[in-house]
Parts: structure tokens; sequence; C-alpha cells
């Protein structure tokens, strides 16, 4: 991971400013797990894993100011923008960790992800899914907003071309064009039917995809301890 870290914290400062660029789908990206999120009325404390500049944190804040917000990343740099987004709120604390192998700390009853566990190896996600659903307190929710490969290789050309393509006609700058497509050089995609069984075998009983926009997913799960589940 020491290659995402490296790459991310390069691009810390612009990282945002470029979302929307990189992100063909972005308002829909990132709030389509919102009504899930409001659902939670007994929520009191967030976890955002690989949460970089706190971007996706900042939708969940929108909606429920009073959380309780943990932002972990591996980049230092990238948390410095997120402390600077959300300087003077007392609700917030900031943690550098690899999530691929550090534990996560504490109990949560909304576990989020945004554009971060795509760099995992697929051994590496389940490990991380089986992470998650232990840091989840009863009731509780994970979303994960990510890239996702497509079924087959043909839909999986299809989109990579597709994203491509957007982006290279978005109007965002040659040299961050050029640092974009190096970054994806480090993306370890795993199909969404994939992830989903991956997550019912953690332990997660309701498990769907809220949205998807060619490899961009948003997806996850409820954690329900009364309800057994038997995955094969």
């Amino acid at each position: 991971m020491n290659d995402v870290k490296e790459q991310f914290s390069n691009v810390s400062k612009k990282y945002d400013s470029q979302r929307e660029y990189l992100i063909p789908c972005f308002k829909d990206f990132y709030t389509a797990c919102l009504p899930l999120v409001k659902s939670l009325t007994h929520a009191k404390k967030v976890l955002d894993i690989g949460a970089g500049t706190g971007l996706f944190t900042q939708f969940i804040y929108d909606i429920k100011p009073h959380l309780h917000f943990t932002l972990t990343d591996l980049s230092g740099e990238m948390l410095n923008v997120a402390r600077e987004r959300f300087e003077g709120e007392a609700n917030f604390e900031y943690l550098e960790l690899d999530f691929s192998k550090d534990p996560l700390p504490g109990k949560y009853d909304i576990i989020i992800s945004g554009l971060a566990i795509h760099h995992l190896e697929d051994a590496d996600k389940a490990k991380l899914y089986k992470n998650i659903f232990q840091a989840l307190n009863d009731g509780g929710l994970f979303i994960n907003a990510d890239q996702v490969a497509g079924k087959n290789v043909l839909f999986d050309s299809l989109y990579k071309y597709y994203w491509r393509e957007t982006v290279s006609h978005s109007g965002l700058d040659h040299e961050a064009l050029v640092q974009a497509f190096e970054r994806t050089k480090l993306d370890k995609l795993a199909p969404l039917a994939t992830q989903l069984k991956m997550l019912e075998k953690a332990g997660f009983n309701e498990v769907d995809c809220i949205y998807k926009n060619m490899n961009f997913a948003v997806f996850g799960g409820f954690k329900d301890e009364n309800v057994e589940t038997a995955v094969v």
C-alpha cells in the first residue's frame, strides 16, 4: 500500500477539485446512500475507512452533523486536508492507519468507505469486510462507494474505455489526466457480485447494490446478529 499512499499524498491538495471531472456520476455516487443513512435514527458514531480529504464524510455530515466521525487514511497529507475541511468541529477525530492490515479502532453504527477498498487484493478485501462487520454495532450499516470490475471481459473493457474517454474530454488539465491514468495502475477491481458475496460471508445478512453506473457502484449491508444466515 506504500505506492497508494505516495500517489494520493502527492495529489492531496488537488484531490477534491478533480473529483467531479474524474467521477462522471459524481453527485449520484456520493448521495445514493443518504436515504439509508437517514433511516438509522439511533446512529451515533461513524467510521470512514480510507477517508482521504473527508469528501464522503462531508455528505454524511451535511445530513447528520451531530454524529461523531472518525476518519482514517494511509496518508497523513490527505487527512490534513480533512482537518482543514472540518476545522473547529469537536466531533471529529483522525487516525493514520493501513486498513489492509491494521485493526479497526472501536465500534460504530455506520462505517463508510469511498474509492479506497479497490486498491486491495481480493483476499484482503474479504478480510477487511470481516473486520468491518466486527467493528459494527448490531443494527449497523456499511456503505462502500467504489469502483468495481465488469462481470466479464467485454463489460469491463467497455466501462474502462467509457471512463477514459469521458474524463479525457471533461476539461481536466493534461497533467491531472496523466496522474489519474497513472493511479489506475494501482487498481485491483473485483466484480460487484463477488464483493456482495464477500459481505455475506463476512456475516452481513442484508446486502445489496444501492447504485451503479458503469464501474462506479455503491453497495453494502446491514448487520443484524439476531438473523441467522447461511452462505455456501
